[in-house]
């Protein structure tokens, strides 16, 4: 069991032995988000359990807790967002056995017999990351900006026919 994320790991042998790895990574250590958050401050806490199902697929359970600042996408300031991501993957090698992993799994294909640790990680945190982070509408201070527009707009003429046509 290796100590450090960023070395490789076999899935296949750790399965075997039911492997557990867990400890925690800091988040500027992730190139791919250094574009995407404001701050690359923090940690991130991840936990992978290795084992095999009844059918024989290599089963990796990940486990992933931390929290990232955004820029929130109606008001543009910062937006703490937790994230908490628990996938279970099924190792496969070629289009067959993709094929033949059950449904609740999501497939993770091995092009080597080991892989890194931190990048299967950073892989499930970008998948966890949600497409528009926002604050919550009682807190964002875009939301006044918006009922001020909406209570200023006009009635639009044609607003009466879409009435008429639910009728």
């Amino acid at each position: 069991m290796p100590s450090d994320p960023s070395q490789s790991i076999n899935p296949l042998r750790l399965a075997r032995s039911r492997e557990r790895i867990e400890g925690s990574l800091q988040i500027d250590s992730f190139e791919r988000l250094q574009g995407i958050l404001l701050e690359n401050e923090g940690e991130l806490k991840y936990s992978l359990s290795f084992d095999f199902d009844e059918s024989g697929t290599c089963v990796i359970e990940c486990i992933i807790d931390t929290q990232l600042i955004f820029e929130c996408q109606r008001c543009f300031k910062p937006v703490k967002v937790k994230i908490h991501s628990d996938s279970l993957l099924g190792v496969a090698n070629d289009k067959d056995e993709f094929e033949a992993l059950a449904k609740e799994y999501e497939p993770l294909q091995l092009l080597e017999e080991t892989i890194s640790a931190q990048e299967l990680i950073e892989d499930e945190l970008l998948l966890a990351i949600p497409i528009s982070p926002l604050h919550a509408e009682n807190e964002c201070i875009a939301k006044n900006v918006l009922d001020e527009i909406n209570a200023d707009a006009k009635p639009q003429p044609f607003a009466a026919l879409a009435a008429l046509k639910k009728k």
